[in-house]
């Protein structure tokens, strides 16, 4: 079982919430946070694409650094750690983003993996950089992006692309050098469409726990009967939050002071935002469907505990058919440093970098 961090490359990371801890991110603390989780026995970092924040009392992900450019330098900062870009498809060209990725895995030595986000569910970060094609797009935009990964894939295999389609149509655009290693897509995508997405153009999934392991089961089972039908062999990875502390009563209480002071701001503006789309089983839906609680967490599944009580229950997450698990911290340094020193070593699913690689 691998494990992997998503990292708070926005503003105050993925707590929304006046009691979290308040900071904007740095690339220092992104280097110190990726270096402390290859030292400690994670294998994988995601960097989300933020283009406007959420604002509230808070400042929700008002800061962001950019996501591909932060991953090139993280690459020369890191020897072994998987990483995970992202770019939205609508504000990012795909000769720009396949060429982006070749520079990556090249930095990286073939580290490097290529996250699409058609956008949909924050229209507004869109629509102030006048690349919103407008409401309807929702209805198509798992379409736009497969035709937009046919044209990064056809410039990464064959170094031209003369794709015609219906959102893209090219003569002669070329792209060189070709990547040196075969760059993986990854989607993020929840809804039926993006599953049908990440069956003909992906090579990783991954999804957001809410509702427990018995919920996340059940989501998983019906992604792999998607994938057998398919003929594809991907499994999901999954984000998780994890509230680390020496009692389990202490790390309960820590996760509820978050939950008592919610960034109500926030949350009505990201209601407001998902309520333009109508994508079922889609971010906007599972935003829609989450209470306060939910909305504090950003819809991700946290667990509490000791050290010991945070091996057990990761233990029973892993036995479910996933692939691995994307871990939220609220102190990720401090929070990394304790998972490699005092719950890994208590696994039994955990899985060490080092037999990774040897696989």
């Amino acid at each position: 079982m691998e494990f992997g961090i998503f990292i708070p490359s926005a503003r105050n990371g993925y707590i929304i919430s006046e009691a979290a801890p308040q900071y904007s991110p740095t690339y220092s603390h992104m280097r110190e946070i990726i270096q402390a989780g290859e030292e400690n026995g994670f294998s994988f970092a995601l960097s989300l694409s933020a283009l406007r924040g959420h604002g509230g009392t808070t400042g929700f992900w008002d800061d962001a650094l950019e996501s591909m450019t932060q991953m090139a330098a993280l690459a020369r900062d890191t020897t072994t750690m998987k990483l995970i870009g992202s770019v939205n498809i609508l504000a990012i060209h795909p000769a720009i983003a396949a060429r982006m990725a070749v520079t990556i895995d090249q930095i990286s030595e073939g580290r490097f993996s290529l996250n699409i986000v058609p956008g949909g569910w924050h229209p507004r970060e869109l629509e102030v950089m006048n690349v919103w094609p407008g409401y309807e797009y929702n209805n198509y935009r798992w379409e736009y992006a497969g035709e937009y990964c046919q044209v990064v894939r056809e410039l990464w295999e064959n170094g031209v692309s003369n794709f015609k389609g219906k959102h893209f149509q090219y003569d002669d655009l070329r792209m060189g050098p070709k990547p040196d290693n075969h760059v993986n897509i990854v989607c993020a995508g929840a809804s039926d469409d993006a599953i049908a997405f990440t069956t003909k153009y992906a090579d990783y999934s991954f999804r957001l726990a809410w509702g427990g392991v018995d919920a996340l089961e059940e989501v998983v089972g019906r992604f792999n009967e998607q994938m057998e039908d398919a003929g594809r062999t991907i499994r999901p990875f999954v984000a998780l939050g994890v509230v680390l502390a020496d009692t389990d009563e202490e790390a309960e209480a820590k996760l509820q002071s978050y939950i008592d002071t919610p960034d109500r701001g926030v949350m009505e503006y990201m209601i407001g935002q998902a309520s333009t789309d109508s994508a079922k089983g889609g971010t906007s839906e599972i935003l829609a469907g989450v209470d306060a609680k939910g909305f504090v967490q950003f819809s991700t599944d946290f667990i509490t505990g000791s050290p010991e009580s945070i091996a057990r229950q990761l233990d029973e997450w892993a036995e479910l058919d996933v692939a691995g698990f994307m871990l939220i911290f609220p102190d990720y340094v401090e929070d990394i440093k304790r998972m490699g020193r005092e719950v890994f070593p208590l696994m039994k699913n955990f899985t060490a970098v080092q037999a990774l690689q040897n696989a």
